[in-house]
């Protein structure tokens, strides 16, 4: 006679996933998936701010630079302060090499320019004179404009003001809503 065990247990072969198991790790990857696209969402937002933002912070740091050092070598001011515009005598001229000129850094709509001029008399326009100057009949100099170039970009003001003998510059760059207001002052050492 054969005798079966009948408390034997049946053992099942657990070889897939349960219904509930799928669901939730379906529910973490998709959760996971939601976090991932709105960082690279939200760095695609940015990311244009950021580039405008250092654009603008470039252009004021090339500017600010270059009109800072050619200032602090000034030998005159010509330009009655303050004004959004200023012409003044290159410190580097009047050199045995280096002929008299003016520096004019002015705003052509947003753009800045920095213009290089001399001023001379009809009678010799070779010979550089000072701003000031007249000739025999009291006549003014006229002007030659040598170069006008663009030097920055996104400037919608620009000032120049005197103060204690420094020359206070003021400028708001503004680039597709993002808005930089600098301001510094420049001490000329030959004035």
């Amino acid at each position: 006679m054969i005798i079966f065990n009948q408390n034997k247990k049946t053992t099942k072969n657990k070889n897939g996933f349960s219904l509930m198991e799928v669901m939730v790790s379906m529910f973490i990857v998709l959760l996971i998936l939601l976090v991932v696209y709105a960082i690279f969402s939200f760095s695609q937002q940015i990311k244009p701010k950021i580039e405008n933002r250092a654009e603008i912070v470039q252009n004021q740091r090339a500017i600010i630079d270059r009109i800072s050092r050619e200032l602090r070598q000034a030998n005159n001011i010509v330009t009655t302060l303050p004004a959004n515009e200023i012409v003044f005598e290159d410190g580097h001229g009047n050199l045995e090499d280096s002929p008299l000129q003016y520096l004019r850094y002015h705003l052509i709509g947003t753009n800045l320019y920095r213009e290089i001029r001399y001023y001379y008399f009809n009678m010799d326009p070779s010979t550089h004179v000072h701003y000031d100057e007249t000739d025999d009949l009291g006549n003014l100099p006229s002007i030659n404009i040598v170069e006008d170039r663009l030097i920055g970009e996104y400037i919608s003001s620009l000032s120049f003001n005197i103060a204690s003998n420094n020359i206070n510059i003021e400028a708001t760059l503004i680039l597709n809503n993002e808005t930089l207001i600098i301001s510094t002052y420049v001490s000329p050492r030959n004035l």
